[in-house]
């Protein structure tokens, strides 16, 4: 071959050559359609992505498909099945299907340099069988937010640089740098980290069944959702309800109540991905193998129909919740951990475990998870019909209460439907109601129910409100049938019938606490109709004429006009001798009409709501009451313009009780002899012994007294009014003694002030006997006063004090010359009594 010819060989060779590259690199730089990494799904949404596979370049395979895409909802298929977190795998097919290629210096077109011969990680992503994208991941770099992943892809066979934050998403480690299979997230990372399909935000309200038992030990509990929303045991049987909330004991070992189990079930996950012990080598080292006599095997159903079957293994790191301080902040929950395994999964999980350590013991004992409520009563629910039946009284004919808005009525008797004795009624409500009352729960024994104390039938929410205030609400619901036995001890107790024919006994306290207030069990339940009558009674708010009649005649009236800023004044009516006289206004509106008007609080029981006229005269109730007593009314009042109390004889078992009735009221009560008294001989002397001697019609006054204050005599004084209403002192009589001590000029002003003192002041005490000398002369300090005007003459004398000072003894010819002595305060009066000079200017 000659020199052309090898020239014009490696001419083609180099021409061959040149073209190749031209269309190598042609092909690698075309234009793709998008900016894309996943430019193959271009028009796909994240959403409508079903599958996500994963290759590293070890061999391993992670495969993930969508099971529900309006929940989001994932499952691992491949290397094992497993549900997988959907907001992870998402974040996965969202970063990949955004991601988007950037400028770099660092990159080559060489795939080696950049860890993508092979690549580390290969993830694709697919719509059903037709659409798919595959990302080759190599290295990954750091720099902040400089840090770069290297990528190529089926379309994109060329290295791209991609912003490492895109692809976070994929990342176990956020900044570690190398081979991006390395640093990913694996199986582990994308696993559910809940062991129980309940949903923790329903704090197990979509939970159904429950089944706790040692398979081991042959224990188990089995619980199942009833259809008002509680809890009922399936096993033990016969059980009856679960307790729901039970009761805060702050202990994790403590379990009381079915939710708080359920809320802590939801809870339990696993925290992170190491928590997730795929090929453990011994089973007995985390309490997990079959023949451990304390596994624990925990079956959970929900309302969309997914159940679990977890076994529960060893517990490490349980705490006990400290006692919160009152006032302090609140405490956190207990923490612990459990090894679990959950069946048709593979390997181990430590899960994070609070409240839960108490399980083995509810299992061994389900007592503490036992219903205490007598009656159920659910969201909102609350007692609201009640029959009683005593002993000896007719089934068919029970004392029926029904809460009718926020009033308990009385149905079925005589007077019915009336209001009950709220009181009353509700204690039972709250006694029957009471949350958590039953203390134990003892075998079945006939011996405790030899005697019915009182039976019960009970309503929560049974009735329909009735359009016509006399109709009786409508039942919409059956009654539960509480039979309250003997009292042994301090425990009573009871046989509870439910509306479906199940019947259990158990043992009450004697005494509940519903609240602050604690009372007697049977004395609460056991009440009579006429326990329950209503003890409102009618009353009124004024008169101005009050009749008494019987064991005492009087009738008092109140004048229709009163001096203006006064009180108005209340006199005698009859009798004739006493008509017009004034009596004590205080006494009248005090001891007559305050007793008359709050009769109720005074009931101290009703004997019967509808006597018969036999009944009436015997109690002294009948034509002619031991006491009646007749109220005007100011202006009709429930059709009525009097209001009729009649009080009869002692009652036989307690002579300090008296038979009593009003109009208005057909049942007949007793109450206090106190009152019949109080009515019958009331102490209504005016109090105001010196009303007469008003300063207006006075026209003379004597004084005299203060013994010792000049020498050993007294001091007399003696005072008369002019026509222009000035008190001055008169000249003295030929012959006699000055009307005055020398200098001695009077203030009329100081005068009169003294004189309305003494015609307002009101007696403090009216007391029996004679004088007996109560400092009414000497050698004792007194003050004598003797007034006259055209109408009036009278004297008092302003005695010695009974009581240290406080009061003083007044004698008066204003009273009766047996009991002619008062009492007074003393405080206005004392400067008048020790110094004259208090009379002058």
């Amino acid at each position: 071959m000659n020199f052309r010819q090898t020239a014009m060989l490696i001419g083609a060779v180099f021409a061959v050559v040149v073209v190749l590259l031209i269309l190598t690199f042609t092909a690698e730089e075309k234009a793709p359609a998008t900016d894309l990494l996943s430019e193959e799904l271009v028009g796909v949404k994240p959403d409508e992505i079903d599958t996500v596979e994963m290759e590293r370049d070890t061999g391993a395979r992670l495969k993930m498909v969508r099971t529900d895409a309006a929940k989001n909802k994932w499952e691992i298929v491949e290397p094992f099945r497993a549900p997988a977190d959907g907001v992870s795998v998402q974040a996965v097919v969202t970063a990949l299907m955004r991601a988007k290629p950037t400028a770099s210096s660092e990159l080559t077109s060489n795939p080696a340099v950049h860890g993508l011969e092979p690549p580390s990680l290969r993830v694709t992503l697919r719509q059903g069988e037709g659409k798919s994208a595959t990302a080759n991941l190599g290295d990954v770099t750091i720099g902040g937010n400089k840090g770069l992943v290297f990528v190529t892809t089926t379309a994109r066979t060329r290295p791209m640089a991609v912003p490492r934050g895109d692809l976070d998403a994929l990342l176990r480690d956020a900044k570690g740098s190398g081979k991006f299979g390395d640093l990913a997230k694996w199986v582990a990372d994308y696993r559910v980290k809940s062991v129980f399909p309940s949903d923790s935000r329903a704090a197990g309200e979509d939970v159904t069944y429950l089944k706790l038992d040692l398979p081991n030990q042959k224990k188990e509990l089995v619980l199942s959702r009833t259809a008002a929303g509680g809890w009922k045991f399936d096993s033990p049987a016969g059980w009856g309800e679960a307790d729901s909330e039970g009761e805060s004991t702050g202990l994790p070992t403590a379990i009381t109540g079915v939710n708080p189990v359920l809320r802590a079930l939801a809870n339990v996950a696993a925290v992170s991905a190491s928590d997730f012990i795929d090929n453990p080598k011994d089973l007995k080292e985390y309490g997990l193998n079959p023949d451990n006599p304390d596994r624990i095997r925990i079956e959970l159903k929900t309302k969309d129909g997914q159940t679990a079957v977890v076994y529960f293994g060893k517990f490490e790191g349980i705490s006990e919740v400290p006692k919160s301080i009152p006032g302090g902040p609140p405490q956190p929950p207990p923490s612990g951990k459990v090894y679990l395994t959950v069946e048709g999964l593979p390997g181990v999980i430590r899960a994070a475990a609070a409240n839960l350590s108490g399980l083995e013991a509810v299992i061994r004992d389900p007592n503490p998870l036992r219903d205490r409520d007598l009656i159920q009563l659910g969201r909102g629910k609350s007692v609201d019909g009640l029959d009683i039946v005593l002993p000896g009284q007719a089934p068919d004919k029970p004392t029926k209460l029904r809460k009718v808005g926020s009033d308990w009525k009385l149905y079925g008797g005589p007077n019915d439907p009336q209001n009950a004795q709220a009181q009353a009624a509700q204690k039972i409500a709250d006694a029957v109601g009471a949350k958590r009352s039953i203390k134990d729960f003892p075998p079945s024994n006939p011996a405790h129910f030899a005697a019915i104390a009182a039976t019960l039938y009970v309503w929560a929410d049974g009735f329909t409100p009735p359009t016509d205030p006399k109709a009786e609400p409508a039942k919409k619901a059956e009654p539960t049938k509480l039979e309250f036995g003997n009292k042994i001890g301090d425990t009573v107790y009871v046989r509870r019938t439910r509306p479906d024919g199940q019947v259990n006994e158990f043992g009450l306290p004697a005494t509940i606490k519903v609240g602050t207030e604690a009372f007697d069990v049977l004395a609460t339940v056991a009440k009579t109709r006429l326990d329950l009558l209503d003890r409102a009674l009618p009353s009124f708010s004024d008169t101005a004429r009050i009749a008494v009649t019987g064991l005492n005649n009087y009738t008092l009236a109140k004048d229709e006009k009163a001096d203006p800023g006064t009180e108005p004044l209340w006199r005698y009516a009859t009798p004739d001798p006493r008509a017009g006289q004034i009596v004590d206004g205080k006494t009248v509106r005090e001891d007559v009409i305050y007793y008359l008007a709050n009769l109720s609080s005074r009931v101290d029981k009703f004997v019967d709501e509808a006597p018969a006229p036999e009944k009436l005269a015997e109690w002294g109730l009948g034509a002619t009451p031991r006491l009646k007593v007749t109220v005007d009314l100011p202006a009709e009042t429930n059709g009525t313009k009097q209001l009729v109390f009649e009080f009869g004889r002692d009652t036989p078992a307690d002579h300090e009780k008296v038979f009593a009735r009003v109009s208005g009221r057909a049942a007949v009560f007793t109450v206090a002899r106190q009152v019949l008294d109080k009515l019958a001989a009331p102490d209504l002397r005016d109090r105001v012994v010196f009303r007469a001697l008003r300063p207006d019609d006075l026209t003379r006054i004597e004084l005299r007294g203060w013994v010792g204050l000049v020498g050993k005599d007294e001091i007399r004084i003696k005072l008369e009014k002019n026509k222009d209403g000035v008190w001055r002192v008169p000249p003295a009589a030929p012959g006699a003694p000055p009307n005055a001590p020398p200098g001695f000029e009077p203030d009329s002003a100081k005068v009169k002030a003294f004189l309305t003192l003494v015609s307002t002041t009101p007696a403090k005490t009216f007391e029996k006997g004679k004088p007996d000398m109560k400092g009414f002369g000497a050698p004792e300090p007194f003050l004598e006063l003797n007034a006259f005007g055209p109408n009036v003459a009278a004297f008092l004398n302003i005695g010695s004090s009974p009581d240290g000072g406080a009061s003083y003894y007044v004698l008066t010819s204003l009273l009766p010359n047996d009991n002619p002595v008062i009492t007074v305060d003393a405080a206005a009066l004392k400067p008048y009594k020790e110094k004259p000079t208090a009379f002058a200017k």
